[in-house]
């Protein structure tokens, strides 16, 4: 049972799993903290920063994900921290403390993460913009393929009735336009498939 008193929990390489409780945040007298080497996954709590004494905090080697909560600019008096060994995201938050912690390892292996320390986060897309390009990139696909297959179909169905007068020769050339079709649309599907394949790499 966790007790308010407490001035440090070391609970690190014991195979623990499932997301860190809230309850650790409440804990407001915690001088440090280390959950490190478990499997805990989900985010950090959002109110990690009501934990204004916390010197030490390890949450390194777990399977952690999402953005780093803002209020983590509120460990005033942070000096150790390690989040290393994650799938942490997002912008790394900034604050008085947190600027004196400029050791790049302390963020390693997040390859979501920027900002300072790491690489600036100007050039760097997040998820849902690189998703969001990727699907306008197939809908144009999409279109391109259509417009090109119909306009290749018109074109030759319009012609042909002028070029072709006697009713078997129509038949006939009806029948060319449909394997023509059915070919546009394998080479479509073929097209598609290839590049979804691109995608998902």
């Amino acid at each position: 049972m966790l007790r308010a008193g407490m001035a440090g929990i070391d609970l690190s390489g014991n195979s623990l799993s499932e997301e860190i409780p809230n309850g650790l945040t409440t804990l407001v007298g915690l001088r440090y903290l280390n959950l490190s080497g478990n499997h805990l996954s989900g985010c950090i709590p959002e109110d990690i920063g009501n934990l204004v004494l916390l010197e030490s905090l390890d949450l390194s080697v777990n399977q952690l994900w999402g953005e780093i909560p803002p209020s983590f600019a509120d460990l005033k008096s942070i000096s150790a921290l390690n989040l290393s060994s994650n799938s942490l995201s997002g912008r790394i938050p900034t604050g008085d403390q947190l600027r004196t912690l400029i050791d790049p390892s302390i963020y390693s292996n997040n390859p979501g993460l920027c900002g300072v320390p790491l690489e600036d986060c100007i050039n760097s897309p997040t998820p849902t913009q690189t998703e969001k390009s990727l699907d306008e990139d197939r809908e144009a696909l999409w279109l391109y393929c259509f417009v090109v297959a119909g306009f290749m179909c018109g074109f030759w169905l319009y012609w042909g009735m002028f070029i072709f007068r006697s009713e078997t020769w129509i038949y006939a050339f009806y029948q060319y336009v449909d394997n023509m079709q059915a070919k546009a649309a394998k080479k479509m599907y073929s097209c598609m498939s290839r590049f979804q394949a691109s995608g998902s790499e």
